[in-house]
């Protein structure tokens, strides 16, 4: 990117610094690359691009400053220009995106071979927590999309139409597969690549005549860096909420062409953003308020699952979660905790 100086040692520090570029057998050029390409690699694509974006601000700020190195870089940074760039950022982001970009600069400190610049750092610590106080929380929690919620997006549907078809198995597979939306959405077709989206080919059912359960195979996910993939299993539901019947519909009617599992006739997929409008696009006009998301079936089905009594260990297996997280996504209706008040008395 430019404005950011390109990844490798301190060339002041570097071992090799007035060394030829072979030393014996060795390329050490060739090696450099290699190391390098590792080093870029060790971050995920996603995580890149956010922290590009915080880095390229942070330098932006700096050059405001006056405090670039003759380099060019900001690197290394001191705690005191740290809290002074999060005091910056917090009349535009929440502090919990503050963190983020502060993630962001100590992976430039170390992609060009400096310590971590917020190890230690008290004030910083601080001064995070104060824009923490001084924000409070956010009331813009996502809201679950329950069974319930199922069935107002299932009356609003026709599924006689394509497109209908394909928005309501990607709803059921969200819910009952507790996917988090980037595992079955796509941003564009370009961005499509086989070995990490939902295919057709992912998609396999115990009998074609008569399914009773569905295996999906998930390539990539948020919790999976190295791509080691993950099958999950879902059975038959209560018809119409049914993930089986309707992805399995839906598969009937689009067929086997390559590309995103999800796809509108006009040959775009099914992205996050789509997702998410028409989503609340639904609900607005069923006159359900509230902040939903392409995540509310994640949640939704967390949410339901205890209600139903399902084990914590099943439904952490379920969501596939590593940790106690899937407690976060467990949304408990303000009439339920109101109705034990009559345990008490």
């Amino acid at each position: 990117m430019a404005g950011i100086p390109a990844l490798g040692p301190r060339r002041s520090t570097s071992p090799h610094s007035g060394t030829p570029r072979t030393s014996g057998t060795l390329d050490l050029s060739t090696l450099e690359q290699q190391c390098y390409s590792f080093l870029t690699q060790g971050l995920a694509p996603s995580t890149r691009r956010s922290y590009a974006s915080a880095q390229a601000q942070f330098i932006s700020f700096c050059t405001q400053l006056g405090q670039l190195h003759p380099s060019g870089s900001p690197c290394p940074a001191d705690e005191w220009t740290l809290c002074l760039f999060a005091t910056f950022l917090a009349a535009r982001i929440q502090h919990s995106s503050i963190k983020v970009y502060l993630s962001g600069i100590r992976a430039l400190h170390i992609e060009q071979g400096f310590p971590d610049p917020l190890a230690n750092c008290l004030r910083l610590q601080r001064v995070v927590r104060g824009i923490k106080r001084s924000q409070g929380s956010s009331s813009s929690s996502r809201l679950p999309i329950t069974d319930d919620l199922m069935l107002v997006i299932w009356r609003s549907l026709d599924l006689r139409l394509p497109d209908h078809l394909m928005f309501w198995a990607a709803c059921s597979l969200g819910y009952f597969g507790f996917l988090r939306a980037s595992e079955f959405t796509v941003p564009s077709l370009a961005s499509f690549s086989p070995s990490t989206h939902l295919g057709v080919q992912d998609i396999a059912v115990d009998s074609p005549s008569a399914p009773s359960c569905m295996r999906v195979k998930i390539k990539a996910s948020k919790t999976d860096p190295f791509r080691k993939g993950a099958f999950i299993h879902i059975g038959l539901g209560r018809p119409p909420l049914c993930a089986v019947h309707s992805v399995m519909s839906y598969l009937t009617c689009r067929g086997d062409i390559p590309g995103p599992l999800f796809l509108l006739q006009n040959g775009q997929p099914l992205s996050r953003s789509l997702l998410t409008d028409w989503l609340r696009l639904i609900l607005a006009s069923a006159n359900i308020p509230g902040n939903f998301s392409s995540h509310s079936f994640r949640i939704g089905a967390a949410t339901v699952a205890a209600r139903n009594g399902v084990p914590d260990h099943l439904i952490q297996a379920l969501g596939r979660w590593s940790s106690s997280a899937y407690q976060l996504y467990i949304r408990t209706p303000s009439e339920s905790l109101a109705a034990l008040s009559t345990k008490l008395a």
